[in-house]
C-alpha cells in the first residue's frame, strides 16, 4: 500500500508543479521513501525485521490407539525408507468436544519425541515456534492481506506410562497376530 501511495506521489509531482524547483524536491523525496519502503520490504523477507518469534504449548491427555492382551499401543507409520519421518496416531482426549477422535501428529518436518514415565495418563505435548509482529506499526507496514506467518518449527513430544508399547504399524500387526494365535 505505502508503496503504491509513493509511486503515485512520485509521479503527480511532474503534473501537479509547475515550477521546477518543487518539483525535484518532491520527485527526489517520494524516490527516497520508495527506495527506503523497498529496502524495509527486502529486510524484512530475508531477516524477518519486525517479526519475533513466539512459543505456543498445547498440551492434551491422549488414549492408546488400541490395546492388545492388556497392553496399550502407541502405533505409528514411518514415511520413507530412513524412518526419519514418522506418522503417530493417537486417540483423542476423552474431554474432548470429539471424544475418541482420532489425530495424527505428522512428523514432517516436526521433532517428535516419546518418553516413557510413571505417569497413569499418557500426553502430547505440541510445542509450536512462529513469526508474529513486533507491533501494530509491523503489522501496518509489513502485513500483506490473505498471507499467514511462518511457522519455524513444531516439536511433538508424547510422555507414555511405562505399560504402553510404541510400535510401527507393522509390528503391531504382527503383535496382533501373535495375541491371535493361542500357542504363542
Amino acid at each position: 500500500m505505502l508503496i503504491l501511495l509513493l509511486i503515485v506521489l512520485f509521479g503527480g509531482n511532474f503534473f501537479f508543479f509547475a515550477n521546477l524547483h518543487p518539483h525535484r524536491t518532491g520527485a527526489i523525496t517520494s524516490a527516497l521513501f520508495f527506495g527506503l519502503s523497498i529496502l524495509l520490504l527486502v529486510l524484512n523477507m530475508g531477516t524477518h525485521l519486525g517479526l519475533t518469534k513466539t512459543t505456543n504449548n498445547n498440551r492434551q491427555t491422549i488414549r492408546p490407539t488400541s490395546t492388545s492382551q492388556g497392553v496399550q499401543l502407541l502405533v505409528y507409520q514411518p514415511l520413507g525408507t530412513t524412518n526419519n519421518e514418522r506418522v503417530y496416531v493417537y486417540n483423542g482426549d476423552q474431554k474432548s468436544p470429539l471424544p475418541g477422535k482420532r489425530g495424527l501428529a505428522k512428523t514432517t518436518r516436526v521433532a517428535s519425541s516419546v518418553t516413557t514415565t510413571n505417569a497413569k495418563h499418557a500426553t502430547l505435548t505440541l510445542t509450536t515456534t512462529k513469526y508474529t509482529y513486533q507491533n501494530q506499526l509491523a503489522k501496518v507496514l509489513f502485513a500483506i492481506p490473505g498471507t499467514k506467518l511462518a511457522t519455524t518449527q513444531q516439536v511433538a513430544h508424547f510422555t507414555v506410562p511405562k505399560s504402553w508399547l510404541v510400535l510401527s504399524s507393522k509390528q503391531a500387526t504382527r503383535l496382533k497376530q501373535a495375541a491371535a494365535n493361542p500357542t504363542n
